[in-house]
């Protein structure tokens, strides 16, 4: 029997990649639902392929220019929230390709169904990773993960004890401004920024990218995936993409997940897991890459990454801090309200604070909308 995925995210790069795995292992998977925010008209082409039974469109003019496609009349149209659809759908599997915190609350809402969730969306952990471990284990549901870095660590542990496990090393790219001098990102444009050297994303995670953050969430990820001290994961430039991930044991040896820079392989492993299936997708020639390399990761000059793992190391309500605030001043980026540097700044000052609030879903929620409200109006005083 097929198992049925529910495919949040659809029409960005992660939700894509994911119809092009199902496309090729269609006798084992089918896409019974599907959300997206405004792009229609990639989801009416991708309704069309697969045949969702049903579909969550954020965005209401989005919705309503779907409603008019042909091939609305056989699909229905969940009106709720995106949390409240994956409630209220029946599924194996769900695959989490949202962008941003958004993604938080849709995981909790499978988990408490016992599902099997895919999880491409960093947030779910960053802002929550407590709160869902916990979760996973009351409810017997499993978890995933599909980052390139996180599937590739998850997958050499199959392999060895983690009792022996040293530490383990994330690797990054560096994105367009690992060469660029410190003093010199204050003259980042967007489209500078948005330049990256091997992986085509979203903006939002490509901006990410550009400051870091996406690497410091990506720490705070893989603190609560495999139940690490920060002090136990290091994180390394390393230009090329081929190396997602390396773990070095207690006696001194590292291994190395290499892999062709194609996310339809992380993909893949997570929906066929605990299986190791044949890829239909280009394998890694080796000798078509004559240098890999690797750098120390520059702190000072990466200050996001810096503060991730100090929010992390801070825990509670902090990484949500950090989340929400970051998520605002990226967007006010991409609409050009701010410089790139100014990012650093104004998510430092929103994590520099004193709080005293346990860490509950209800908290979670109130902190993210009242940091968002904060930076905003940040944000918009420093536009006058």
């Amino acid at each position: 029997m097929k198992k049925r995925i529910l495919l949040l995210g659809a029409t960005g790069s992660i939700g894509t990649n994911t119809c092009s795995v199902v496309r090729e292992f269609n006798n084992d998977f089918e896409i019974i639902g599907m959300s997206a925010n405004s792009r229609v008209e990639i989801l009416k082409d991708l309704c069309l392929e697969f045949t969702p039974k049903t579909i969550n469109i954020s965005d209401k003019n989005a919705e309503n220019i779907f409603k008019n496609y042909d091939c609305a009349n056989n699909i229905n149209i969940y009106e709720g929230s995106i949390a409240d659809f994956v409630r209220d759908t029946d599924f194996d599997i769900l695959v989490n390709a949202l962008t941003g915190y958004s993604g938080f609350l849709p995981t909790i809402e499978a988990i408490k169904k016992g599902k099997i969730i895919a999880l491409a969306n960093k947030e779910t952990l960053v802002v929550g990773g407590d709160i869902i471990n916990k979760l996973l284990k009351e409810y017997n549901a499993s978890l995933i993960p599909i980052d390139s870095e996180h599937s590739a660590i998850f997958q050499m542990l199959r392999h060895f004890p983690q009792t022996s496990l040293s530490k383990v090393i994330i690797t990054a790219s560096g994105g367009p401004f690992f060469k660029t001098p410190k003093e010199e990102l204050k003259n980042v444009t967007v489209e500078m920024a948005l330049k990256h050297p091997t992986w085509s994303m979203g903006s939002k995670i490509t901006i990410d990218s550009a400051t870091m953050m996406n690497k410091g969430f990506e720490v705070i990820e893989a603190h609560h995936l495999f139940n690490l001290d920060y002090d136990k994961i290091e994180t390394i430039i390393h230009p090329q993409s081929l190396i997602h991930s390396m773990i070095e044991m207690s006696d001194g040896e590292i291994y190395a997940q290499i892999g062709k820079n194609d996310m339809r392989l992380p993909i893949q492993h997570a929906l066929t897991y605990p299986e190791i299936r044949e890829t239909p997708f280009e394998k890694l020639k080796l000798y078509e890459h004559s240098e890999i390399n690797f750098y120390k990761m520059d702190f000072d000059k990466f200050v996001m990454l810096r503060l991730a793992y100090e929010c992390g190391k801070q825990g509670g309500l902090y990484p949500c801090i950090l989340n929400a605030a970051n998520e605002i001043c990226v967007y006010s980026f991409l609409q050009r309200k701010i410089g790139f540097t100014d990012i650093f700044d104004i998510v430092s000052k929103a994590v520099n604070r004193e709080i005293n609030i346990p860490l509950t879903i209800d908290n979670i929620i109130n902190m993210d909308s009242e940091i968002r409200k904060e930076t905003t109006c940040i944000i918009d005083s420093m536009c006058k």
